[in-house]
């Protein structure tokens, strides 16, 4: 037998272990038309940059608070929580009685003063005593004789010195004229020397009693205009000091008078009792630093009042849009209420503000915002939700568009600051 040829060795199904190169040209396209269209969406895609930031619905006009601006008792209050009233309504009132007892004795006093000084420069002769009323004229008399009546010795005095001095110039007037007579009786020898001498030194003695009394009659007359104009000074000093103290009363009386004016306190504009915090009894102080006695919420459309954290603001501008939810109605259940950025605090809160408005977690600078609402409710289906002034929210404020791939990049460029950044 012939030895077989040999035949080359050879699978019996080679279609199976072909190369399919179809299947890998798709494969191919699909991943590189994959990394064109992804690179090509990151450039492309737009990516919405929000901040989320916190608020509460308010009036448009604001809440007025209902503050006391003079301390006092609190005697009525005439409103109760959720009650509307209209502008001009009697909210509450303090007890008037020690403002009008002060008022009162103010007054008195200031008008004994004033009398007193009115009587006192007619006393000086300042001021005609035809402009005196009736009680005061009755008042200058009384004092008047008080004044007569200290002064009295010493014009007594001066009267019975006035009256010695005339009965000694008569004295020495007749003792000079005998004196005269017995000269002339002695020239002509009728009488002796000794009686001439003896009337000469009469007429010495009342000259000399003269003099002294005359001197006396000046000391008396010169004590009392000392008296006198210590009495002038006396009574300027004291129309000076009840000046300065009729001063002092008319401070007390305005005072007065401005606490009797706001006794009662009428409600500045028409809306709803909020936060009454003051019942009949209370003592409550004055000054805008401490809490309200009441608020009153207008009855006009709502805003939102949101405060935007430092880093944010320089995005923030009027008209941005942005999304409110209600932490009262979830917002899975209830949707957003859309609104716009309407106003922009020029100036971030004070730390007093921002712990009154914030609490004492916040940390940093936030500025003051206010959105406009689209609507005033919420719309569920069929039936529209009700808002309320106070409700706290939270609302995302669109800042800007960006693309996806700058937030790659920045993700990226802030590792590497990182790592430049000495640690």
């Amino acid at each position: 037998m012939a030895p077989s040829e040999t035949t080359p060795w050879s699978f019996n199904q080679p279609v199976l272990l072909k190369k399919n190169r179809r299947t890998s040209s798709v494969l191919v396209w699909t991943l590189a038309g994959g990394t064109v269209f992804g690179t090509a969406w990151a450039f492309l895609a737009p990516l919405p940059q929000t901040v989320a930031v916190q608020g509460k619905l308010q009036p448009a006009s604001g809440v007025q608070r209902i503050e006391a601006s003079v301390p006092g008792v609190v005697e009525q209050v005439a409103v109760v929580e959720g009650q509307r009233v209209a502008r001009g309504d009697l909210l509450l009132r303090f007890d008037a009685r020690d403002a009008e007892t002060r008022l009162s004795s103010a007054q008195r006093n200031r008008d004994r003063l004033q009398n007193q000084v009115t009587i006192n420069r007619v006393v000086l002769g300042e001021q005609p005593e035809s402009s005196l009323s009736d009680n005061q004229r009755a008042l200058l008399s009384s004092q008047r004789q008080d004044n007569d009546g200290s002064l009295a010795a010493e014009s007594a005095a001066i009267r019975r010195s006035e009256v010695r001095i005339a009965g000694l110039r008569q004295s020495l007037s007749t003792a000079e004229m005998v004196a005269e007579r017995y000269q002339a009786l002695q020239r002509d020898g009728a009488t002796s020397e000794l009686q001439v001498v003896d009337a000469l030194a009469k007429v010495a003695q009342f000259r000399t009693d003269l003099d002294a009394e005359e001197e006396e009659l000046i000391r008396l007359q010169s004590s009392r205009d000392a008296q006198q104009g210590g009495r002038e000074a006396r009574l300027r000093k004291e129309i000076e000091a009840n000046l300065n103290r009729i001063a002092s009363l008319d401070t007390e009386i305005r005072q007065a008078e401005v606490l009797l004016s706001r006794i009662s306190v009428q409600a500045p504009i028409s809306g709803l009792v909020f936060d009454l915090s003051v019942s009949r009894g209370d003592v409550v102080p004055s000054g805008s630093g401490n809490k309200p006695m009441l608020q009153i919420i207008p009855e006009d459309d709502l805003q939102a009042k949101v405060f935007i954290p430092n880093e944010a603001i320089g995005f923030i501008r009027n008209g941005q849009r942005a999304d409110i939810s209600l932490t009262a109605f979830n917002a899975s259940d209830y949707g957003y209420l859309k609104a716009t950025v309407q106003r922009i605090g020029s100036d971030a809160l004070t730390p007093q503000e921002q712990q009154r408005e914030l609490g004492q977690d916040a940390k940093g600078l936030y500025f003051p915002a206010i959105l406009e609402l689209n609507n005033q409710a919420l719309t569920v289906g069929q039936r529209d939700v009700a808002l309320q002034p106070g409700m706290s929210l939270t609302a995302d404020l669109h800042l800007r568009t960006r693309r996806f791939i700058s937030a790659i990049t920045d993700l990226f460029d802030d590792k590497r600051r990182s790592l430049q950044r000495l640690p």
